[in-house]
């Protein structure tokens, strides 16, 4: 299955507008959520794209100790977004199943399909996207659309999502 990156991506910006949002009204405690989740997903997703590439990471957490200004996380988030789904594009179906050893945070062992590492880091950030989104809804904002069939729907009529 292709495009579960792009619809990553779509679901990111979403999250990412809420962020926008917030800043604009001044609602600092919502700020402060979406940046702590926001960053929480960066993290993982950035040591699972060092896993895909079979290089190091410099995270010894999944969580920040210090919230990033929304600018440097924004930046970052659609950088390995993109990356990401550039990743996906080019896999072939041989490559899909391709097997990667690494550690996880908690110093245990892992063993991942590159494809399976894709569909982590796609519910991974979906879950947590949903929870922010039940908590910031009840303060006014919402992300706008996290199912797949949404997507599907937005996809079709604007096209595929791009940098």
């Amino acid at each position: 299955m292709s495009g579960l990156m792009e619809y990553k991506k779509w679901m990111d910006e979403n999250l990412i507008t809420c962020l926008m949002n917030a800043e604009k009204s001044g609602d600092q405690e919502i700020v402060e959520t979406i940046l702590f989740w926001l960053a929480h997903i960066n993290i993982v997703d950035e040591i699972f794209r060092a896993h895909l590439t079979k290089t190091k990471h410099v995270y010894s957490k999944t969580v920040v100790d210090k919230l990033p200004s929304a600018t440097e996380l924004i930046t970052s988030v659609r950088n390995t977004d993109n990356w990401l789904i550039n990743y996906e594009t080019n896999l072939s179906e041989h490559d899909r199943q391709a097997v990667f050893d690494f550690t996880y945070t908690d110093g245990e062992p892992g063993q991942l399909t590159a494809q399976s590492i894709l569909t982590h880091l796609l519910t991974h950030g979906l879950y947590h996207i949903s929870v922010v989104d039940d908590r910031i809804s009840k303060r006014g904002y919402d992300v706008n659309g996290i199912l797949f069939t949404t997507h599907m729907k937005h996809r079709k009529q604007l096209g595929p999502v791009r940098s």
